[in-house]
C-alpha cells in the first residue's frame, strides 16, 4: 500500500456522482457562536431537524467508554457529514465525513477528515455484493446516517454517539450570509469551479455567476462550494480535502468578526438544512462549554495519513487502501493526545 494514490481524470461534472461537501456550518452549532445570547440560540435551534439513533451504533468496548468519565467529558466526538441531496431522483451519499472533537482539556476543536474512497469493513453492495467490504462513502447511500456512524465507529475504533448532517443549501447560505470568502483560485481550477457552478445553477434554475479570472478574489456561496468540490486538479481527493479546509478556515474567520445579531441571522439561514441526533439541551450545553473555556483554536488531520495509503482493486473496483494500525494510531493520538490508550485500537 505504498503507492501514491492516483486515479484517472474524468469529466468534472456527472450528476449521478456525488461530490464532496464541507460540513463547515456545524461548527457554529457546537460553539463558535460566541456572543449569541442564550434565548436567541435556543429559538434558532428549534429549526433544526432532529433524528433518532438505534441502540447499536458500533462503539467498540475498548474505545474510551464510560469507565473513564472524565476522559469522556474532556473529549466530545461528533461525526460531521456533508450530503448532496439536491437531485430528488438520486440516492445521496455522504462524501464529506469528519470527526469533530471538542477538546475541553486542551481548549481546541479538532477536525479529522475521512476520505470517501477508503475501503472499510461493512456489508458490500453493487460490485461488492457478498463481501464484507465497500467504500466508506457508500454507507450513507445504503443506510443513511445510522449506518455511516456505525461504520465509522467500527472501522476507526471510535466512541462517537452523535452526528450532524448538512447539505449544499446550508453551506451556500452560510457563506453568502457571511459575505463570501476570499480564495486564491489558480488558472487550472477556474474551469472546474465554473463547471460546478453551472451545474448547481441549472438545478436551481438561476443564472450562473462565473469566476472570470484566477487570483485572490471574493467567492460567493455557489462559487466557494464549487471550489471545495474540485477533484481533478492537483493531487485528486487529497488536495480536495485541503480546499475544503481552506473554505472552512475562511468561514470561521468571517464568523469570528460578526456581532451577535449577524451570527443569529447566519444560524437562522443555516439550521433548516441541518439534521442531527443531538438534543437541543446538549448543543446549548456544549456551546456554553466552548464559550466559557474560550475554545477557538482549530487543528486538522486527514485519514489516511501520508505514506500509509495506496490504490487497491477488489473485483476490478478501485478503492483507497490504508494501513490500519498506523492510521488508527495517528487518529487516536490526534484526538486524545497524552490520554491516548494503545489498547483502544486493538
Amino acid at each position: 500500500m505504498g503507492k501514491r494514490y492516483k486515479k484517472k481524470v474524468k469529466k468534472p461534472i456527472n450528476k449521478k456522482k456525488r461530490v464532496l461537501i464541507v460540513a463547515t456550518v456545524v461548527i457554529i452549532i457546537i460553539g463558535l457562536v460566541i456572543g449569541i445570547p442564550y434565548y436567541m440560540l435556543n429559538r434558532q435551534l428549534s429549526k433544526i431537524h432532529k433524528a433518532e439513533l438505534p441502540t447499536n451504533i458500533g462503539i467498540d468496548n475498548n474505545s474510551y467508554l464510560e469507565k473513564n468519565k472524565e476522559l469522556q467529558d474532556n473529549y466530545i466526538n461528533i461525526l460531521l457529514m456533508g450530503v448532496d441531496s439536491r437531485a430528488a431522483d438520486q440516492d445521496a451519499r455522504s462524501d464529506s465525513m469528519m470527526i469533530a472533537t471538542i477538546d475541553k482539556k486542551h481548549n481546541k476543536i479538532k477536525l479529522a477528515s475521512l476520505m470517501r474512497d477508503m475501503i472499510v469493513d461493512m456489508t458490500g453492495h453493487g460490485p461488492m455484493e457478498g463481501l464484507n467490504q465497500d467504500r466508506l462513502t457508500h454507507a450513507y447511500e445504503y443506510g443513511k446516517a445510522e449506518l455511516t456512524l456505525k461504520t465509522v465507529n467500527e472501522n476507526f475504533k471510535m466512541n462517537i454517539k452523535n452526528f450532524v448532517e448538512v447539505d449544499f443549501f446550508g453551506l451556500e447560505k452560510i457563506i453568502d450570509q457571511v459575505g463570501g470568502v476570499e480564495i486564491n483560485v489558480t488558472s487550472e481550477e477556474v474551469p472546474y469551479l465554473n463547471a460546478y457552478v453551472k451545474e448547481v445553477a441549472g438545478i436551481e434554475k438561476v443564472t450562473p455567476k462565473l469566476v472570470t479570472k484566477p487570483g485572490l478574489q471574493l467567492l460567493d456561496g455557489k462559487q466557494a462550494v464549487g471550489y471545495a468540490r474540485i477533484r481533478y486538479v492537483g493531487n485528486m481527493d487529497f488536495q480536495r480535502t485541503e480546499r475544503q479546509r481552506t473554505v472552512l478556515t475562511k468561514v470561521l474567520e468571517k464568523l469570528s468578526s460578526m456581532n451577535p445579531l449577524q451570527l443569529n441571522n447566519a444560524i437562522g439561514e443555516m439550521l433548516p438544512n441541518v439534521t442531527t441526533s443531538m438534543d437541543r439541551s446538549d448543543i446549548i450545553s456544549l456551546s456554553k462549554d466552548v464559550l466559557l473555556k474560550k475554545i477557538n483554536k482549530v487543528e486538522q488531520l486527514r485519514i489516511p495519513i501520508d505514506g500509509h495509503n495506496g490504490t487497491i482493486y477488489v473485483r476490478n473496483t478501485y478503492f483507497l487502501g490504508w494501513d490500519k494500525k498506523e492510521n488508527l494510531e495517528a487518529l487516536h493520538k490526534f484526538i486524545y493526545e497524552e490520554d491516548y490508550n494503545e489498547e483502544s485500537i486493538k
